[in-house]
């Protein structure tokens, strides 16, 4: 039987909707009815009564669409920029309210996710584009997410408070005053280019670039109707830029069949996109209309069980933990170790600690980002990592988790305070005891290398009715890993309610 769902998201502009069949993500319908909430934000910070009227009432003609095909189950999300708003929490009690939808709140990592997911899934021959390296430039009305893929893998991810509604409102006095105002929005759109460019990988080239999002009007207009894509080049997006910069507001409403309302982005736009070009280098370029809700779809496809596409949403969030790491230059050799004994103690000991696979991804997440604190100060790092981990962007993970991920590190040594759950107001009883469980088990693997020479090759559990003894086959003396455990297994004890001893043999 084929399950239809709906989906909604509330974007700075528009709340946009879909009702997809998950088992093939055919869309049965889907459309978007503007709104302006960005236009509020970017200007005065808030959002108006008038305009959460009107997203309302968006919301209840998609309740009405959704009632016509017989949709009962929905997903609604809130964008980041809908949050930005210093009364955004004040509108989304009243929205909840008034529609008795609930809308969950995405984080900037999450909709990069999300975004990787619906190009994964749909985006022609994605595999072979991204052979060659590949920047993924989501551009919404206030902000710019770029994503980069290599040999067809994800690399990293990099948010930029540079969307073209925020461009404008920010530049709006300067048009009226200056005769040169395109070269000073280049000029201010390079400067926020600045630590973008600092942050490339050394020797990274990206001949390729796709282009999406909520702020592609103009450019999504070029796309054959039925396709979800189209390909130009550094030539033809040339001739579209030196078009733009001299084409009066009227001109591009009339050419290209857009609302006045969103002409004032088509210039911050292709402007931002053209300095992208320059800075990257790009050669090809593709136009996509895909957009977050296609990638909400995706992800609820896997995760009710179907098979659309060949994807592995959770490598995403392990290469975007992988990848923090290497920024902060953790010991590979030694984290590599800690996340396999991790993940060992947790398959092994499953009766014990009664976690299921969401968890388990968590720990491995903690056991790859626990140490990057050191980069900042070796003494009380695991301070500096809850800090850092928390104002990262760990791609896939929501808000609880990213905080439950940072609390795990700050709890995974041994000098840390010993964890009190009633430290942790803001997460429930279940939440506490989870991060309680994996900073027990981290604690324990980060024990077995505790000389951060690798002399453990492999561990045997074995469970008592008293005790957890790791048999430990080596190749050199472990008193230091024993001594370790001794004094970090104590937390262990704690959470669990057994000892835990290691034991260890030299491998002949």
């Amino acid at each position: 039987m084929a399950i239809n769902q709906g989906f909604v998201v509330i974007g700075a502009q528009s709340v946009f909707f879909s009702i997809t069949e998950l088992k093939t993500l055919a869309d049965l319908e889907r459309g978007q009815f503007p709104v302006a909430i960005g236009e509020d934000i970017f200007a005065t910070h808030q959002i108006s009564p008038e305009t959460v009227d009107n997203v309302v009432q968006a919301l209840q003609n998609v309740a009405q669409v959704f009632q016509d095909y017989g949709i009962d189950r929905q997903t609604v999300v809130g964008s980041h920029s809908f949050f930005e708003a210093d009364n955004a929490q004040f509108v989304w009690d009243q929205v909840v309210s008034r529609t008795g939808w609930q809308i969950q709140r995405a984080t900037l990592s999450q909709e990069a996710f999300y975004r990787t997911q619906a190009v994964f899934a749909r985006f022609p021959d994605f595999a072979k584009v991204t052979k060659a390296g590949t920047v993924l430039i989501d551009i919404s009305s206030g902000s710019v997410e770029l994503t980069a893929f290599t040999n067809g893998e994800f690399g990293f991810s990099r948010n930029l408070s540079l969307g073209p509604l925020r461009v404008f409102e920010v530049m709006s006095d300067v048009q009226a005053s200056v005769p040169n105002y395109v070269e000073v929005m280049r000029d201010f759109i390079d400067s926020r280019l600045v630590d973008f460019r600092r942050l490339l990988p050394r020797g990274s080239h990206y001949p390729h670039m796709i282009l999406m999002g909520s702020a592609l009007s103009l450019l999504e207009t070029l796309i054959p109707v039925g396709q979800t894509a189209v390909e130009t080049d550094r030539d033809g997006f040339d001739l579209l830029y030196h078009e733009v910069i001299h084409a009066s507001d009227q001109y591009l409403a009339d050419t290209y069949e857009l609302p006045l309302t969103q002409v004032s982005q088509v210039l911050p736009t292709v402007l931002m996109v053209y300095r992208l070009i320059k800075t990257l280098t790009a050669e090809k370029i593709w136009i996509s209309n895909l957009k977050m809700i296609d990638g909400l779809a995706v992800n609820q496809a896997l995760e009710s069980g179907y098979k659309p596409v060949a994807l592995d949403p959770t490598k995403e969030i392990i290469m975007s933990a992988t990848n923090l790491s290497d920024r902060y230059q953790v010991d590979p050799k030694h984290r590599d170790t800690t996340v396999t004994f991790a993940l060992q103690l947790f398959d092994r000991l499953r009766n014990l600690h009664g976690l299921g696979k969401r968890e388990r991804l968590l720990l491995q997440v903690a056991a790859l980002v626990t140490d990057i604190g050191s980069f900042v100060d070796t003494h009380k790092h695991y301070e500096h990592s809850e800090y850092i981990i928390q104002a990262s962007e760990l791609m896939g993970l929501d808000t609880i988790e990213q905080q439950m991920v940072a609390t795990i590190a700050r709890f995974h040594s041994s000098d840390s305070p010993q964890i009190d759950l009633g430290d942790l107001p803001l997460m429930s009883t279940q939440r506490r005891l989870v991060i309680a469980k994996l900073s027990a088990l981290l604690r324990v693997a980060d024990s077995l290398d505790a000389s951060r020479q690798q002399k453990i090759q492999k561990i045997r559990v074995s469970q008592k009715d008293d005790r957890i003894v790791l048999h430990a086959t080596a190749n050199d003396d472990v008193e230091l890993e024993r001594w370790t455990l001794a004094r970090k297994g104590r937390f262990f004890t704690a959470v669990f309610g057994v000892a835990i001893e290691l034991k260890g043999r030299l491998s002949v």
